[in-house]
């Protein structure tokens, strides 16, 4: 939503009993006096008068300096009875933009102005909002007609009047939204501006300009006006649609941070549990993963049947490792993360480099699937997990694995019944050993090579074809019903043959 916003427009002409010289002692709060001899004095707003700009374009005399000097010129200058004197341009200063830089932004708004010829008297008054806060409302009064060398020119220049008309003034609106957001950003303020009308921005209609009669009225009599007495039901509608508006904001920020949080709870990753463990500063992390991988070099990833690639980010301090089932797995030193589909390979390896970290108590965040397989796989290492229990089907499941789990009390490196031999040549040291007395790659190893032998087999398959068997977690699914059914087509097909 797009901040305050407000500029208006407006002539000071003969015809409605106005001059030049009376909008300027408006605007500067102060006493003038006109070509004619008629004295204004507006004395009874000093309070809210800030200051007075001259702003001129480049060569211009010293008489265009002044305000007196300058509006009695542009009052003679003009020879009709109804002529126009001056032109209103007006606009509401930001409030976010602090006191130091009020001139600064006034001359970057009416920039444009200047350079056509124009010379403004600009005045700043500060009130008192309705709200409380400040109400900081910019007067520019521009001349009619350009300088030449005696003076004011005989002819106006009617391409300022072009100006102001286009698409009904919505031009130069646009022109001063994009000049007040441009100067806000290149002082880091945050503002926006939008000249949009009210109805185009879903907003309330603008508050009605009264006559002020209607206030004299009211302070005589103590009866309101009907005009009045709408102004102040519009007034109370508004704060009511305010009120509404914060409360819309203030419910989409809370929806907002509860999805944060939402996506922080379904991210698959596991963190220690105890806050001993977990380092407090991005040093600390990063420290924490060089310390577990970088000990005279990184890990060799040939040594390790499961991880493919192992990367380190130094611009965000994160340790990429890239298993060969396609799953990555993300060390940021006080947590570790998984990308890609939950497989076991992937589940084994979070375990291990939990592990590796030391951490003795964790807790899971994710879906059912990933918090079930990580809780056995660390559950499988001693690693206690705080904040899950496994469901009844993944219970089940690994139950069977310690049932099946080889017996390696008596000879470690003789293979369990329907295990591949492991060749010793070139044996791959044990990175920790297991609560069972196993190594970390013979764990990995016996546990995937059990639970691929305990699996149904594999149909036949061409030569061409890889014969090496593939894992599928006890707790998974099975194929649905249309693989099953393709399954069948296929054996039928086959027996055709």
């Amino acid at each position: 939503m797009a901040d305050f916003f407000r500029v208006q427009f407006g002539i000071v002409s003969r015809s409605d009993g106005h001059s030049a010289t009376k909008r300027s002692a408006y605007q500067a709060c102060g006493r003038a006096v006109d070509h004619q001899g008629r004295a204004f004095d507006f004395s009874r707003k000093r309070k809210e008068h800030v200051r007075t700009m001259m702003l001129v374009p480049e060569g211009a005399p010293d008489w265009a300096h002044e305000p007196d000097s300058l509006w009695q010129r542009a009052a003679e200058a003009e020879k009709r009875i109804d002529a126009q004197e001056a032109r209103i341009v007006d606009f509401s200063m930001p409030r976010q933009v602090p006191q130091a830089l009020w001139e600064d932004c006034i001359r970057h708004a009416y920039a444009p102005l200047i350079a056509r010829g124009m010379i403004l008297q600009v005045d700043i008054h500060e009130t008192l909002a309705s709200d409380g806060g400040r109400n900081v409302n910019v007067h520019g009064l521009a001349t009619l007609r350009p300088l030449d060398r005696h003076g004011f020119s005989k002819r106006k220049d009617r391409t300022w009047n072009d100006l102001f008309r286009e698409r009904s003034g919505r031009a130069v609106r646009e022109m001063f939204a994009e000049r007040l957001t441009a100067f806000c950003q290149a002082h880091d303020i945050p503002y926006e501006g939008d000249a949009r009308s009210n109805a185009e921005r879903d907003l309330p209609d603008p508050e009605p300009q009264l006559p002020k009669w209607n206030f004299e009225a009211y302070a005589r009599t103590q009866k309101m006006p009907e005009a009045l007495a709408a102004l102040h039901e519009h007034r109370r509608t508004r704060r009511q649609w305010e009120l509404a508006r914060a409360e819309e904001i203030e419910a989409a920020l809370e929806i907002s941070r509860l999805e944060t949080r939402l996506r922080a709870q379904r991210q698959r990753r596991i963190v220690p549990a105890a806050a001993g463990q977990r380092p407090s500063s991005k040093r600390d992390r990063r420290a924490a993963i060089l310390r577990v991988w970088h000990r005279g070099g990184w890990i060799d990833a040939d040594t390790i049947p499961s991880i493919a690639s192992v990367r380190f980010d130094e611009v965000r301090d994160l340790l990429w490792i890239d298993l060969a089932d396609g799953t990555t797995l993300i060390d940021r030193g006080d947590a570790i993360t998984m990308r890609g589909r939950v497989t076991w390979a992937a589940a084994l390896e979070t375990a291990a480099a939990a592990e590796r970290h030391g951490w003795e108590s964790v807790q899971v965040h994710g879906d059912q699937a990933y918090k079930d397989a990580v809780t056995m796989a660390c559950l499988l290492r001693g690693i206690e997990v705080e904040n899950h229990a496994l469901s009844p089907k993944a219970q089940a499941a690994f139950d069977r694995l310690l049932a099946d789990q080889p017996d390696r009390s008596t000879n470690p490196n003789e293979p369990g019944p329907g295990e591949i031999p492991v060749a010793q040549e070139n044996p791959v040291p044990a990175r920790s050993a297991s609560p069972s007395g196993l190594s970390s790659r013979d764990l990995h190893l016996a546990l995937t090579r059990r639970i691929a032998v305990a699996d149904p087999p594999p149909r036949e398959s061409s030569d061409t074809e890889s014969s090496a068997p593939v894992f599928k977690p006890a707790f998974s699914r099975g194929p649905s019903p249309k693989k099953r059914r393709s399954d069948r087509h296929q054996s039928d097909f086959g027996n055709a043959d």
